[in-house]
């Protein structure tokens, strides 16, 4: 709880900063015009009542909602509208506040530089002569130089720079409108494979090369029509896996937007089977009614249960856990491998599918040596962020320090790595966007290392 906390608390802070940053700017760039144009002097107070009347805006909304009755007739909308209002409220200014501090940089090494120059480059003193007959002559003083004359760097076109950077920054307070379109229309259903190979130590080797397709927190609730899905289930085809696995989420608020999904779901085939495990936002429905729908498909719901599949000799085992995590207590790893037959001859693989990462590093690592790998979802990977070459950041990295993509640590008991892979997911929760971070299909590889 006191994460949580913390973590809403620096929020806050930090949005209040780029408020106060961004507007100073704006009192500045108006005061600055008005002396060349008088009309501009009207637009102080544009921005204050921006910021006063947008977060009204969103805070009536929930209020005409509840005695509407539109937020139960149109959630997905009202949802979305509501989101939509505090995107477009502080991407703008999150822009602005990575745009202006270029222009003080360029005016504190302005700054810096005439600083130097009058202190450390001023000109010798020349010793005085013998005087000359005749009346002296009194020279003019000479002014005093400003740090863009002692600077002299009219060629390099200075006040220009500083002028299109400043309207640069202005002019990007009109770029999230297209990105935010971008994200929404583009981005949203761009469904991304990656392809993992995972190096199991003493890997069966009946079971090298065995193929994993995940998909995970497809929240039903965030797609508009049955479409993304049958794209995803579509792609999951063409990849012609050994086994599916679906790690939880499956709605976002309702059991009653499962048939956005069912219909692709009953598309799922694999050699293997098909299995899920529930997810957090599955018990803010009614977990019953998820439970019964996601079982009404080929998708095989484990909950704290397992499967024992037979592979060439080697033996499986698929093992599914409900969710714990943030305020949930759900699952049962002991209850889920209760009769669990193991492998006299060490011929098995053991794949844990549970929504939460946290779980892993909680209950799995040091509880739980004999688990292989454990496939999650959950982060979403923050659905906004960037992931280019070997540098890759999402806003989920605030709050989990496993996010997106593979890891391994060494067994707590005996020899080689246990592996964690963190899905992002194909759905979204909260504004319906995502901005590099794309949603994933994985394929994952076992491999004998």
């Amino acid at each position: 709880m006191s994460r949580f906390v913390f973590i809403s608390l620096a929020l806050v802070a930090a949005l209040l900063a780029v408020d106060y940053y961004v507007y100073r700017h704006w009192r500045r760039y108006v005061r600055l015009r008005s002396q060349h144009h008088s009309g501009i002097r009207s637009l102080r107070w544009t921005l204050p009542l921006y910021q006063v009347l947008m977060p009204l805006m969103a805070v009536s909304m929930p209020v005409y909602f509840a005695f509407s009755n539109w937020w139960e007739v149109e959630p997905k909308l009202a949802r979305a509208l509501f989101m939509g209002i505090w995107v477009t409220y502080y991407l703008p200014k999150a822009l602005l506040a990575l745009a202006l501090p270029v222009k003080d940089g360029i005016r504190f090494v302005i700054w810096l530089f005439g600083w130097f120059q009058e202190r450390l480059l001023a000109p010798a003193e020349v010793p005085a002569s013998a005087p000359a007959e005749g009346p002296a002559e009194v020279p003019a003083p000479a002014p005093t130089p400003t740090a863009e004359a002692r600077l002299d760097l009219s060629d390099m076109k200075r006040m220009r720079r500083r002028e299109f950077v400043q309207r640069l920054g202005w002019s990007a307070a009109t770029v999230p409108f297209v990105v935010v379109g971008y994200g929404v229309f583009k981005s949203l259903y761009d469904f991304q494979v990656f392809r993992v190979d995972v190096p199991i130590r003493d890997l069966p080797r009946a079971l090298d090369g065995l193929t994993v397709a995940q998909l995970s927190d497809l929240h039903a609730g965030s797609f508009f029509s049955e479409r993304p899905m049958h794209e995803a289930v579509s792609i999951v085809e063409s990849l012609r896996p050994d086994l599916i696995a679906i790690t939880g989420d499956f709605v976002n608020h309702d059991a009653d937007e499962l048939p956005l999904i069912l219909p692709a779901l009953n598309r799922l085939r694999a050699p293997l089977g098909v299995y899920g495990c529930p997810g957090n936002h599955d018990h803010y429905a009614r977990i019953e009614d998820v439970v019964r729908g996601v079982r009404s498909t080929p998708v095989d719901l484990l909950v704290n249960q397992h499967r024992t599949l037979r592979v060439d000799g080697a033996r499986l085992h698929v093992i599914g856990t409900d969710n714990t995590g943030f305020r949930q207590r759900y699952a049962d790893l002991p209850g889920a491998l209760d009769g669990l037959q193991a492998d006299p001859h060490g011929e098995e693989v053991r794949l844990l599918l549970a929504h939460d990462p946290t779980f892993w590093d909680a209950h799995v690592r040091p509880g739980f040596p004999e688990i292989d790998l454990m496939l999650c979802g959950h982060t979403h990977g923050g659905q906004i962020g960037f992931e280019v070459g070997p540098l890759r950041w999402g806003l989920a990295r605030v709050a989990y320090e496993r996010w997106a993509g593979l890891y391994a640590e060494a067994r707590a008991t005996g020899a080689g790595r246990q592996f964690l892979y963190v899905n992002r997911g194909a759905g979204t929760v909260g504004p319906p966007l995502r901005l590099g971070i794309r949603p994933e299909i994985t394929l994952l590889t076992l491999r004998r290392a």
